[in-house]
């Protein structure tokens, strides 16, 4: 994930209660019941404005800036979290649970955010023919596979015959190959060119047709099934996907910044609140900020 995306703790409960504490003033509405006192609604929600504050509301404020300049479509998000639920396979329940997301819902609503913001420091990115045209020279030879890999041929004959008999390629990954990190990815390599793989494992998996999974292949790593699930196209068939892959390699943390901040002094953002004024002010990069940097 890109690691602009700002984090994303107690918001929902943050703007349910920032409803509630609009609705007819009632500040004393008990929320929580104890024989040493009750919680109120404004004590509960002041102490999260405390602890979240600023962070909500930078959120909510590039919410607002962002999205009258920019959109992200239903479309767009649904693609960005297949991608990370690709990216983080089976741990993706365990990472949506460690960053503090209680759901879907609330990682989709960081995720569009997070496009959003991007979406801004993409605005002024150009590519030009040439560098798109050069790009593709340099991937037009790459495929996507996916493998599982065992120790042995008997066991590589049994996930094969179960292949052939129609079994999830994803699913016997996961149970069966000894590449944990792919496995958990159900056997997806991503892209790789020439050169990237054992000889034995590249001969064979440059050799196939897409969707064309191999017998196992012996190689000093053990016995790999390969699947090939893609393959590059022509130019005009790829060019819309490299132009925009190539547009953001060209953007980092430093520009994400600068267009966000552009956006907001165009929007002229004044914070009235004052436990909150200091939350768009610039922070200085600490030292191990600037050597990540360079």
């Amino acid at each position: 994930m890109k690691k602009w995306m700002i984090a994303f703790t107690a918001t929902t409960t943050i703007l349910a209660l920032s409803g509630c504490n609009n609705e007819k003033g009632d500040d004393s509405k008990v929320v929580a019941e104890t024989s040493a006192g009750n919680v109120t609604q404004a004590e509960l929600y002041d102490a999260l404005k405390k602890r979240f504050g600023e962070e909500v509301l930078r959120e909510l404020v590039y919410e607002k800036v962002l999205g009258d300049t920019y959109e992200v479509t239903d479309k767009e998000l649904d693609d960005r979290l297949t991608e990370l639920k690709a990216q983080l396979g089976q741990n993706f329940e365990a990472a949506l649970m460690q960053s503090g997301f209680k759901d879907e819902d609330q990682l989709k609503q960081t995720l569009r955010i997070s496009m959003l913001q991007e979406k801004a420091a993409l605005a002024d990115v150009e590519v030009t023919e040439d560098e798109v045209k050069e790009y593709y020279e340099g991937k037009k030879e790459d495929i996507r596979a996916s493998h599982i890999l065992v120790e042995d041929e008997a066991t590589a004959q049994e996930v094969k015959k179960k292949l052939d008999e129609g079994g999830d390629f994803a699913e016997l990954a996961q149970e069966y190959s000894t590449d944990t990190a792919s496995a958990a990815n159900g056997g997806d390599l991503d892209w790789f060119g020439p050169g990237k793989m054992v000889p034995a494992f590249e001969e064979a998996a440059f050799s196939m047709e897409v969707n064309e999974i191999s017998e196992p292949v012996k190689s000093d790593f053990g016995y790999h099934i390969i699947k090939v699930t893609e393959k590059m196209g022509s130019f005009e068939e790829m060019r819309e996907k490299l132009e925009d892959e190539l547009r953001r390699s060209k953007i980092g943390q430093e520009t994400v910044d600068a267009a966000v901040e552009k956006e907001l002094d165009k929007a002229n953002v004044k914070v009235k609140e004052s436990s909150l004024k200091n939350t768009f002010e610039k922070e200085e990069p600490t030292e191990a900020e600037k050597t990540d940097e360079q």
